[in-house]
């Protein structure tokens, strides 16, 4: 693949997560009723949260704890240029330890991280929680092995256990990976369709019930963002938030604006939904996808895309080292 193309893929994935976050903080907790009422009609651009949610301490633009710890997990894979649970470990706790505020993380993570901070090893830190809490930091993950699936596969796993356990939360992680490992290798002959039923196939040993879930979405494309994400489910369970993402990308799979607004429109863990849609999107039709004013305006946008572009360097010089040896 053209490596011009791949870096755009690489960018795309790390800052159209971070836009997704930044459009979903402020309509976390809310339902659709909800959003409208606070902000007076359906978000269509950064916002700052109401007045009394708990991320109105955030300017417009901002991103949540998603976006922190998928920096962290990207950054650990740059400076090692391998998978080191023990330095994926470690990033976690210095972000549990040095965020003030912490921008609504997920109590699973945070527990999960309490352990980590009175001793416990990271093969010991995991709690059994079914959110999507180990999930959205998975998408480095699936961009530095793209080319290595059975290598992705325990990468993914060991990451995932330090925090989450449960069946549910390792297939969830699974499949995010997987799928942005599909995303960014894909032609124009490639149906996003097929790439999400070879996800399924992926986690189904894992978790039956997440494979029928994302098997189930492709069928329901067919059906409004409204409807469809209601008969999902649009909480941080991980059965809900990893099929609404997909159902989203789905639906409008190169057009970033339509994907992310229909998932953060829908409330509740609409950080992690929109964080999660935009990154598929930006896996699949690169950084061009994403439009230039949330691209630029996002939280440290130059960041974002350097650490794509590292993370991108990087994988791409391991993949050469894997061809020659």
């Amino acid at each position: 693949m053209d490596p011009k193309l791949l870096t755009s893929r690489f960018v795309g994935t790390i800052v159209g997560f971070a836009v997704g976050d930044a459009l979903g903080m402020p309509a976390q907790f809310l339902t659709r009723d909800q959003i409208r009422r606070y902000y007076g009609k359906h978000i269509n651009g950064f916002v700052r949260a109401h007045d009394g949610h708990a991320s109105d301490f955030l300017p417009a633009g901002s991103y949540t704890d998603e976006t922190q710890m998928l920096l962290a997990t990207a950054e650990g894979l740059i400076e090692c240029e391998k998978m080191d649970p023990a330095r994926q470990a470690d990033a976690l706790l210095s972000w549990y330890l040095n965020t003030v505020p912490h921008r609504t993380p997920m109590r699973s993570n945070l527990r999960a991280c309490k352990h980590l901070c009175m001793g416990k090893a990271w093969t010991k830190s995991g709690i059994f929680s079914a959110s999507c809490g180990a999930a959205i930091r998975m998408a480095p993950l699936g961009l530095f092995f793209h080319h290595s699936p059975d290598t992705l596969m325990k990468a993914v796993l060991d990451d995932c256990i330090i925090t989450h356990t449960e069946p549910r939360a390792r297939a969830a992680a699974v499949a995010v990976a997987f799928l942005v490992a599909r995303l960014v290798q894909s032609t124009e002959r490639c149906s996003p369709g097929d790439q999400v039923l070879e996800t399924a196939d992926r986690v189904s040993p894992i978790d039956s019930d997440m494979a029928a879930m994302l098997r189930w979405v492709i069928q329901i494309t067919h059906l409004s963002p409204e409807e469809a994400l209601f008969e999902i489910g649009c909480s941080a369970d991980a059965l809900e938030a990893i099929p609404a993402a997909t159902y989203c990308f789905l639906k409008y799979p190169r057009q970033f604006q339509h994907a992310v607004l229909a998932a953060v429109n829908a409330g509740d863990a609409a950080d992690s939904i929109g964080a999660l849609t935009g990154g598929f999107v930006g896996a699949l039709a690169g950084i061009e996808a994403i439009p230039d004013a949330w691209r630029l305006n996002v939280e440290n946008s130059d960041l974002l895309v350097g650490v794509g572009e590292s993370l991108a360097t990087v994988a791409l010089a391991r993949r050469v080292r894997s061809m020659t040896n």
